[in-house]
């Protein structure tokens, strides 16, 4: 113990002799002014090591302790050093190896991911035949000369474009790729120098501010031209173009079929297969052995996310030897894995070209951050590249690094001075993860934007919300980053429109941010401009209702119906079909709100616009009249009378259908809502057996569109689901209506995260049915804790947002709860939850006109029954009684007031 405690006060004071030996220079300081000559060492050994002696003997210790404190003191000032050589090799090292990456394997074609580019064309086409089909046909057709192709980022849209534009270049077409800023002058300019046959096409669509000028040439002169337009989705712009004149409106009716281009390229390869088949490609362009790939369990995903995963695997792979496994890839976190290859080849160029020496030199961290900011905001020009890159930092705005980012990324036409990391899905994820992890750069980067780089920014940062949805950590930091740049606008109502208009609807996640800027908008419009703020108001009023503020979205929809119907007076042909749409969700809202009868007039009145429409042009306007045809049964069957609801439903289901056949693609998704409303119409009518083949068409058709656009579809599927198990549960088949139920509330779950106001009442709604289910199948444990949840849910509604809805949704679930209790035998408990949903009946019931308890009939006589039985079950037949005898008269009171079926206390439909 002695000699141990010697050797520690030895380590002490070899120490402080260091620090005297150096005469009092900071021990850091003195270590970072150090390096590693020979005579420096000698210096230092002779003195630790008389030190060391020295105050080894006057703590008597023996002589291996004093050579143990020398070599512990010698040591001791080297750590530094070696910790400082040691960090230099791994950067040598790394950047040796980034070099190798990027010049052995890459020379002269760009990072890794440029092999993704769809020009480059390293993986051949696959599948797309009836697409690339549809669009060769067009061509060559009579049809009209324009055509959307909209779908997410990363399913092949741009590859189709070039595989058509490839196909029709051999047939002698004039093939254009429209550059920024040239809509409104290439036609003329390609017509002058040709006389074949011209297709343009103009990638981005959504973001292109001039497009319109385009769109007009065309329809005034379409011959001999085609026009194919690409974006992520037909959200506001579209719906601008459609504003245009007669030729413009006819034109655009025909360009879409409504949908999105499927994920799954072909359905009869497989993923893997999809997987190999690149692997192979990449391999050979690399000239490197081909590995063998295959997915993770959590495979399948967008084509571009599928020939990622397969980059990945060969840029990852080494010789392999016999009876190895393949290299697993998850096909959801490869973008991750590819970008980490793609810096390597950024330190790797950037080391080649000498920037990362000398006091100037640039780190790792600013060679993201110029990627980064050359994506948001693409320069037009030298001198605006310049600019950009001082605004990130001072060292990166020199003529060596802007050749360094033209040769890292060459532009891609002309009419780019530089061009940015691809595709988009990979560029988005670095993007966000840069900005958020330098949130100085951010404000640098998104504050004071001029009008072409803020519709880019904002485009871009929209597309990263929606194309990241399923990863809520990356949605987020791209939805903070996206209102930052919104908060940041000038009020310039050009710039904010055109900004406006890029942004994905409908969408979950955006339409907050939409939103204010609609509002923004309409504070900058002269009151005088009708049509301008009869747009914007019938925008604010649709974004208020995918809120769940239906009393905001009323008011706004309301003053757009007025000032419309003035113009529609005016130009009945300009003006009628805006009317009809705002007619339309009129009627919606007000029946969300709980005013099914008041939204039956406004619904009729579009209905009858539509009509007149449909018979002057059928072709255009059919579509339209068999969504319209769905509202109307659909507001009938929510104003309790569902057999009302059933002739306009047939009429809209006959004609989706034929429109099926014509336009599949576009058709479907205005099928599948017109099966569910009859679905339920005839549920509510007591006829589950005849709902299910309908409800059952329309959850398959739901699954496949929710699968290819979740942020927009995910919310039909679950209602669909949710009717599903109704049906199945007024069938007498409780079991089979459990797994749809769960689903339902698995996505509702999700879909309350991001909107806890629109979505939370649909998610105590799904989890009351699930109850209900779980109940007559005979698990009261899993129907205890879903009734429990729902009530919660309710409870908290009636107090934040007290409404005859609220009221009975929760009477419902406290009457679907006590009649467990029932059947567990637990009257006590049953009656304190009956006597609960009994006051809210009375509260809605109570000088209520009878229309209005139409809605909800069915629902009240099943609670009053529950009431009735708790109360029975307690002793209490008087009391019982008397709530039998307010069914009774409730009845009579709806049969007078010709409700269909009001004997009928079978719960369905919404109450199931």
């Amino acid at each position: 113990m002695q000699s141990h405690g010697c050797f520690v006060v030895n380590l002490r004071l070899c120490r402080v002799a260091f620090v005297v030996f150096c005469d009092g220079v900071p021990y850091t300081y003195l270590m970072g002014a150090l390096r590693p000559r020979p005579w420096w060492w000698l210096v230092a050994a002779t003195g630790v090591a008389i030190a060391a002696g020295v105050f080894a003997l006057a703590g008597e210790s023996v002589p291996w302790l004093v050579l143990l404190g020398f070599a512990v003191a010698c040591a001791s000032p080297a750590a530094p050093l070696v910790a400082r050589w040691w960090e230099a090799r791994r950067a040598r090292t790394s950047a040796r190896l980034a070099v190798l990456e990027s010049s052995a394997l890459l020379r002269r074609e760009g990072g890794p991911s440029s092999l993704l580019s769809p020009d480059r064309q390293v993986v051949p086409f696959q599948g797309r035949t009836d697409e690339l089909q549809a669009l060769v046909r067009w061509c060559e057709g009579e049809g009209v000369p324009l055509r959307l192709v909209t779908g997410p980022g990363g399913v092949g849209k741009s590859r189709l474009a070039a595989e058509l534009k490839e196909l029709m270049a051999r047939d002698g077409w004039e093939c254009v790729a429209v550059g920024e800023e040239q809509e409104a002058t290439v036609l003329a300019r390609v017509r002058s120098s040709t006389n074949r046959p011209v297709l343009l096409i103009v990638d981005y669509a959504d973001t292109r501010h001039e497009l319109d000028d385009l769109v007009r040439q065309v329809a005034a002169e379409p011959a001999g031209v085609r026009v194919l337009l690409i974006a992520r989705s037909a959200g506001e712009w579209w719906q601008r173009l459609k504003a245009g004149g007669p030729q413009v409106r006819e034109m655009i009716q025909s360009a879409y079929d409504g949908t999105d281009l499927p994920v799954r390229v072909d359905t009869d390869v497989t993923d893997d297969q999809i997987v190999e088949d690149a692997a192979a490609a990449f391999a050979q362009q690399l000239g490197i052995p081909a590995p063998e790939v295959r997915l993770s369990e959590r495979g399948h995903g967008r084509i571009l996310d599928l020939h990622a995963a397969s980059l990945v695997a060969v840029l990852r792979a080494q010789p392999t030897q016999p009876g190895e496994a393949p290299l697993a890839v998850d096909v959801f976190d490869v973008l991750a894995d590819l970008l980490e290859h793609e810096q390597r080849h950024w330190i790797g160029t950037a080391e080649h070209a000498g920037l990362l020496h000398g006091p100037d030199g640039l780190t790792v961290d600013l060679l993201r951050r110029i990627v980064a900011a050359v994506y948001l905001t693409p320069p037009a020009d030298e001198p605006e590249a310049v600019a950009l890159l001082a605004r990130v930092d001072p060292r990166a705005g020199t003529p060596r690094v802007l050749g360094w980012l033209r040769d890292l990324y060459p532009p891609r036409d002309t009419e780019h001075w530089i061009g940015t990391l691809q595709p988009d899905r990979l560029a988005e994820l670095h993007l966000v993860t840069e900005l958020t992890h330098a949130p100085a750069l951010a404000g640098v980067l998104l504050d004071d934007l001029d009008g072409r780089s803020a519709r880019h920014a904002i485009a871009v940062l929209a597309r990263a919300v929606a194309d990241h949805f399923s990863d809520q950590d990356v949605r987020d930091r791209a939805l903070h980053l996206l209102d930052h740049a919104i908060t940041a606008l000038p009020d310039d109502l050009e710039l904010l429109q055109s900004v406006s208009a890029v942004i994905p609807y409908p969408s979950e996640v955006l339409t907050r941010s939409d939103l204010s800027l609609l509002h923004s908008i309409l504070g900058l419009i002269d009151p005088a401009d009708t049509p301008a703020r009869s747009w914007v108001l019938h925008d604010i009023g649709m974004r208020q209702y995918r809120l769940g503020r239906h009393t905001q979205a009323i008011q706004a929809l309301t003053e757009a119906v007025d000032l419309r119907r003035q113009l529609a007076g005016d130009d009945q042909a300009g003006h009628s079909p805006q009317l009809a749409a705002s007619l339309r969700y009129l009627g919606v809202v007000l029946s969300e709100l709980g005013r099914a009868h008041d939204a039956l007039s406004p619904t009729l009145e579009a209905v009858q616009i539509e009509q007149q429409l449909a018979r002057t042009d059928r072709r255009n306007h059919l579509p339209h009249l068999a969504r319209t045809l769905c509202d109307l049964g659909t507001r009938y069957h929510e104003a309790g009378l569902p057999d009302q609801a059933i002739a306009p439903l047939q009429e809209s289901v006959t004609i989706n259908e034929h429109l099926l056949v014509i336009e599949p693609e576009r058709t479907r998704p205005h099928l599948a809502r017109s099966l569910m409303n009859l679905a339920i119409a005839q549920n509510l009518l007591g006829h589950p057996d005849h709902a299910l083949p309908a409800i059952r068409q329309t959850v398959e058709i739901r699954r496949i569109l929710a699968r290819e656009n979740p942020d927009g579809d995910l919310v039909f599927l679950a209602r669909a689901l949710t009717e599903l198990s109704s049906c199945l549960l007024n069938n007498q088949q409780p079991h089979d209506a459990i797994e749809p139920g769960q689903e339902s509330v698995q996505i509702r779950r999700r879909l309350a995260e991001a909107n806890p106001e629109r979505h939370t009442p649909d998610l105590a709604r799904s989890l009351r049915q699930t109850a209900h289910a779980h109940r007559d199948a005979g698990h009261p444990d899993q129907a205890v804790a879903a009734y429990r949840e729902a009530i919660s849910i309710e409870r908290l509604l009636v107090t934040e947002h007290a409404s005859p809805g609220t009221f009975t949704a929760l009477a419902e679930s406290l009457a679907g709860y006590a009649a467990l209790r029932l059947t567990l035998n637990q009257p006590v408990d049953a009656l304190s939850l009956a006597s609960e949903a009994a006051r809210l009946v009375d509260w809605h019931t109570t000088d209520t006109p009878p229309k209005n308890l139409l809605p909800v009939a069915r629902s009240l006589i099943s609670v009053l029954t529950t009431v009735a039985d708790a109360l029975d079950a307690n002793g209490q037949p008087q009391n019982a009684q008397a709530r039998r005898l307010a069914v009774a008269a409730l009845q009579y009171r709806l049969e007078t007031s010709g409700h269909p079926n009001a004997h009928d206390r079978r719960p369905t439909g919404h109450d199931a």
